[in-house]
């Protein structure tokens, strides 16, 4: 029976809370200019080379990337089909086409050998996900993408300080995208963050939402000269409050990650003589940060479903879920060929460029929502008695 509990994530420290409750009693919850102490600290965090643009959301932030490089109707961006579906809406949201490789079904990451047969001549850039906290094979990808002339991005939504061969993620695309909701291992209330390469595409990712006090004056001066500073903006300036509550958490954040991380290792080790569950190997390189804990579950070592080994945890005091149960190119929103579906704004882009997912075969992707439950991993102090519990726990649904 699992009686501990991980401490409260996000941990609001009294420094925090006094910053937070001094901004509601000022009432900045709102700035026009955006949060640029925050953007100060994470390009320090990032290693001070990137330009950093703090937005509403994760989902903005992707938004953002994709229109600063140019990405637009028609284009194609390769991707995975097992992932939340924010990475993929964010594609269709600017007009673009999302295609999909598979999967390594063990690590949940795309598989970098099934990626260049996935190539079209449409194709514009590879957009990876750092699933779970997982750090995806970044490094091959880009080498890959400079090869073919393609851009690369990095989804580090759920990945935020992990490690690739000594690197922080968001260092090998030409841009990242971050969500910081308050869920995640650097949580505010809602928001996120865009990592750019190119200063030059940082600004035309301005120019689509940007309030112009956010602006540099002497920027903000020759786009007014140019009778290109206005109104015409997407919604994605940030609530000050999430920007303010990231930003004092981020000191801790490393210290967090070791936690998680250690936790995690501890669990495989308990994991040895559990019938049927195993934690996935780390990548090759990798520092992950463990944002969700994602087992593979194997019924034929119990002879139990899956469904029913996750009721028997309930009990236990594990609480379980199936992250992505279904990957993204099986969901029925996205067959425009379906009529018997609300339409959505998607549907025409998708048969204007003739795509039909219910043809794309990613076997990698299939096996592992079949396989696969995830439950939180807040466990951001060592915890090796929560660790020896949740295996027994495991252990005792496991038996047959």
């Amino acid at each position: 029976m699992l009686t501990e509990t991980p401490p409260l994530h996000p941990r609001r420290r009294p420094e925090i809370l006094a910053a937070a409750q001094s901004l509601l009693a000022e009432g900045a919850w709102t700035r026009l200019e955006g949060a640029p102490e925050t953007e100060a600290a994470l390009r320090a965090f990032h290693g001070g080379e990137r330009e950093v643009w703090w937005v509403s959301s994760g989902t903005a932030a992707l938004e953002a990337i994709l229109l600063g490089h140019g990405i637009g109707p028609g284009d194609e961006i390769l991707t995975t089909p097992y992932t939340w579906g924010a990475t993929v809406s964010a594609i269709l949201a600017i007009g673009a086409v999302p295609l999909f490789a598979d999967i390594d079904p063990l690590t949940g990451l795309l598989d970098p050998a099934d990626l260049p047969a996935r190539l079209t001549p449409r194709t514009k850039a590879i957009l990876g996900v750092h699933l779970f906290g997982r750090p995806f094979a970044a490094d091959r990808l880009r080498t890959l993408c400079d090869s073919r002339g393609l851009l690369l991005f990095e989804d580090g939504s759920q990945a935020h300080g992990a490690r690739l061969h000594g690197r922080r993620v968001g260092a090998f695309g030409h841009a990242a995208a971050f969500s910081c909701m308050a869920y995640k291992p650097l949580g505010g209330t809602e928001g996120g963050y865009a990592l750019f390469a190119d200063p030059a595409a940082a600004e035309r990712a301005y120019l689509h939402g940007k309030h112009p006090r956010g602006l540099a004056p002497e920027r903000a001066a020759a786009l007014a000269a140019q009778g290109l500073l206005d109104s015409l903006q997407l919604g994605w300036r940030p609530c000050a409050l999430g920007a303010e509550l990231a930003r004092l958490a981020l000191p801790w954040l490393d210290e967090e990650n070791a936690a998680r991380r250690a936790n995690a290792e501890h669990l495989r080790a308990l994991l040895a003589d559990v019938p049927g569950v195993s934690l996935p190997p780390e990548p090759p390189g990798a520092e992950s940060v463990h944002h969700l804990m994602s087992l593979l579950y194997d019924e034929r070592a119990t002879d139990l479903p899956r469904a029913d080994f996750l009721a028997r945890l309930r009990p236990l005091g594990v609480e379980t879920f199936v992250y992505i149960p279904t990957p993204i190119h099986r969901l029925r929103r996205l067959d425009w060929t379906d009529p018997a579906q609300p339409p959505v704004f998607w549907h025409r882009q998708l048969r204007e460029a003739g795509i039909r997912y219910a043809d794309t075969r990613l076997p990698g992707a299939e096996r592992r929502s079949a396989t696969s439950f995830e439950m939180a991993w807040n466990w951001t102090e060592p915890a090796p008695r929560a660790m020896e519990q949740l295996a027994s726990a495991l252990r005792a649904a496991a038996r047959r």
